[in-house]
Order: C-alpha cells, then sequence, then structure tokens
C-alpha cells in the first residue's frame, strides 16, 4: 500500500481542523441547550436547537473527522480529484443547517440544505467504496459503516411523508428516527473506527485477517438484530424481544473476536494516545455489554428512561468516537501535545463524566444533597463547551506555529 502523499495529509489536516471547529460549536449549542432548561428565553425554540446541536455533532464533527481520516488513510494517494470539491459542499450543507434550523426546525431551508448533505455523503460513500485501498481485515468493517451510513438517510427521508400523513405523533415517526440513530450511533460510527484501528494495526503488524472478518458479519448481524431494541418500549411480541437478546449476544461475540484479531498488533503508542485510546475501548466494551443487557424485561423501564436513552447516546459519542478521533488526531501529529490540550481534555472529559453520572444516578433517585440537577448538568455544560473551545484554539495555535 502506497504511503499518503504530502497533498493528501494537508488536506486531511484541514478537514479535521474544521471539524474540531464545529466539535467547539456544537458543545457550545448543548450548554445553551442545558441552560434553557433553566431559564427559557422568548424567541428561542428548544426543539430547533436540539436538532442543531445533533446534526452539527454528527455531519461538522464525526462526519467531518472521519472524511478527513479516509482522505488520510483509505485514499492514500487522492486519486479522484473531487475529493475536495466534494468536502467544500459537505461544509456548505453544514453551515447552512447550522443557520437554519433553529428558526425553522425541520423547514423548507433546512431540509433543503439536509439533503443536500445528504447526497453528497452518499456520493463520499460510493466513491470511498469504489476506490479504497483498506486491507482485507478492515475492509468488511468499512463497507458495513458506509453501508449503514447511507441507509440510515431512509429515516429522516420518511419523517416529511409521515408528517404529511398527519403522523407526527405515531410510532412510526418516532421509530424513523429511531432507526437514523442507530444505524448512524451503531454503524456508521463504529464501523468506521473499527475499520481505522485495523487498518493502523495491518499495516505496522501481522493481525488475524480471519477473526477481523468474522467480528465484521458478527457485529453487522448484531447491528441488524439490535435494531428491535428501539421498539421494545411499544411492548412488541415475545420474538422481538429475542431477536433484540440475539443481537446484543452477536455483538459480544463480534467484540471477542475483534480483540482477538488484535492481539498480536501490541499496545498502541504511550502517553496521552494511549489514555484516549484506552477510554474510548472500555467505553465500546461498556456499550455492548449494556445493549446486550437491555433486553432483559426486567431492565426495559430503566432502559427506556429519557435520561439513561441520553446517558447511552453520550456513551457512544462522547465516550467511545470522540475520544477515538481525538486519539487518531493526536497520533497523526494534527493536534499538538502540549500542557494546553491536556488541560482541555482534562476539562472535556471530565465534565462528561459529571454529566453521565447526574444522567444515570437521578433515574435511580440519587438527590445530590438536595441541588438541581438541571443546575449541574448547565455548569457541567458550559465547561465541555469551554473545554471544546480550548481544543480547538489549541489546533489554530498548532497551525500559526508551524
Amino acid at each position: 500500500m502506497s504511503a499518503p502523499t504530502a497533498s493528501t495529509n494537508c488536506r486531511a489536516h484541514r478537514a479535521f481542523a474544521v471539524a474540531l471547529g464545529f466539535l467547539a460549536v456544537s458543545a457550545a449549542l448543548g450548554a445553551i441547550l442545558r441552560c434553557l432548561t433553566l431559564h427559557p428565553v422568548a424567541g428561542l425554540n428548544y426543539g430547533h436547537l436540539l436538532h442543531t446541536h445533533s446534526h452539527v455533532a454528527f455531519l461538522g464533527w464525526v462526519f467531518n473527522a472521519c472524511f478527513a481520516i479516509a482522505l488520510h488513510r483509505f485514499l492514500p494517494t487522492l486519486a479522484h480529484p473531487g475529493w475536495w470539491r466534494l468536502f467544500a459542499v459537505l461544509q456548505v450543507a453544514v453551515l447552512g443547517m447550522l443557520c437554519s434550523y433553529p428558526f425553522q426546525g425541520y423547514g423548507p431551508v433546512s431540509i433543503a440544505f439536509s439533503t443536500l448533505h445528504m447526497g453528497a455523503s452518499a456520493v463520499f460513500a460510493w466513491w470511498l467504496w469504489r476506490g479504497h485501498v483498506a486491507t482485507p481485515a478492515a475492509r468488511p468493517h468499512l463497507r458495513i459503516a458506509l453501508g449503514a451510513m447511507v441507509l440510515s438517510g431512509l429515516g429522516p427521508l420518511a419523517l416529511g411523508p409521515l408528517a404529511a400523513l398527519d403522523l407526527r405523533d405515531s410510532p412510526f415517526y418516532a421509530l424513523s428516527i429511531y432507526f437514523y440513530l442507530h444505524a448512524q450511533y451503531n454503524g456508521w460510527f463504529l464501523f468506521f473506527l473499527q475499520a481505522t484501528v485495523l487498518q493502523e494495526a495491518s499495516t505496522r503488524h501481522q493481525i488475524d485477517e480471519r477473526a477481523a472478518t468474522r467480528s465484521a458479519h458478527w457485529l453487522g448481524a448484531g447491528l441488524v438484530l439490535t435494531l428491535a431494541q428501539s421498539t421494545l418500549w411499544l411492548h412488541p411480541p415475545a420474538w422481538v424481544f429475542g431477536a433484540a437478546a440475539m443481537g446484543g449476544l452477536a455483538q459480544l461475540i463480534g467484540v471477542v473476536l475483534f480483540v482477538r484479531a488484535l492481539r498480536t498488533a501490541g499496545r498502541p503508542p504511550g502517553g496521552l494516545v494511549r489514555i484516549l485510546a484506552g477510554l474510548a475501548l472500555g467505553a465500546w466494551a461498556l456499550k455492548h455489554i449494556l445493549q446486550a443487557a437491555a433486553a432483559w424485561p426486567g431492565l426495559l423501564a430503566l432502559a427506556n428512561h429519557r435520561f439513561i436513552v441520553i446517558a447511552f447516546l453520550h456513551l457512544v459519542f462522547l465516550g467511545i468516537v470522540t475520544p477515538a478521533l481525538l486519539a487518531l488526531g493526536l497520533r497523526w501529529h494534527w493536534l499538538p501535545d502540549g500542557r494546553g490540550l491536556r488541560i482541555a481534555l482534562a476539562g472535556f472529559f471530565g465534565s462528561v463524566l459529571v454529566s453521565q453520572g447526574i444522567l444515570v444516578l437521578w433515574p435511580l433517585g440519587w438527590t445530590f444533597k438536595g441541588a438541581n440537577p438541571f443546575t449541574l448538568l448547565a455548569v457541567a455544560a458550559a465547561v465541555t463547551a469551554l473545554a471544546a473551545v480550548a481544543l480547538a484554539l489549541c489546533r489554530t495555535q498548532m497551525r500559526s506555529q508551524s
């Protein structure tokens, strides 16, 4: 496999910098949302800002960071001249959503920009599917990631017709949203990162390609079957609970096979990269254990509690995906490993840990010694936002010094 060209790495570096900027914007929007739960402001629609926050987080931070990784690791020669133009189109779409969702929610302008991003991301998936240079170990994970990303768009596409049929309050509307979240969180995000880890390991070590391929099959089967967990709040027939339980078991088998595939790859680099990678790996294992347990009837009420659901989504987004992306950025010198960055990371993940603790303990009856949990969440979100801005500034300072 050919090495990345200087031009490719420079463009990947810039794409990652753009992604960090959107991480800061998304965190700031999250802090505003937390404050609005305490002090609603006339003219600021909570639901509209929530849509803005999620779209910027998914498409501005994670998708852009994955685009950078694709340029750096899965398209090392940058064979297609249109990749950077495609990235520009994607940024226009994200900025359009950032400027339109706060004012109209799902309206004509925001839907147009969302559709533009969906179409451009489909082009990204098609080009990457045809032109990637993934190793045999990483290839099946990459293909499942791209397939899940494209199929996730069916969820938002269904919302318009359902709204037109006056079915906003029906289970079908909620299930369309859950389908999108499931395909993004459990499919596109995680399988792309799994492919990246295997790609990195394969280029430096001899790994068990058969175990890596089998892990993709088991995790892929689990991805399909655990979709049933999104329907358990409807109290479906027993076979749906069975499918959800089987999906959780399939994922655990896939996790074991994935770890087995990497057993000869050695430990990740030391220092901050190893800490972030260890955090992501631990949260990744915990996520699959929780999904395996979620189908048990005795845990159904707790698993469907709003704050538990939010905590689970944050576990994936802030506990697995974000530290993994930051670890890769550090490993490839897209971020400077210095005192400022370490303080920013400590503030970011420390505040995230506090938020997660509140979201999990509150439904269990924890009183927090009389303190208002919404106030604690707002303070933690503000710290997260400040730390995310500091991360972006660390990257900006690195660029100015280079």
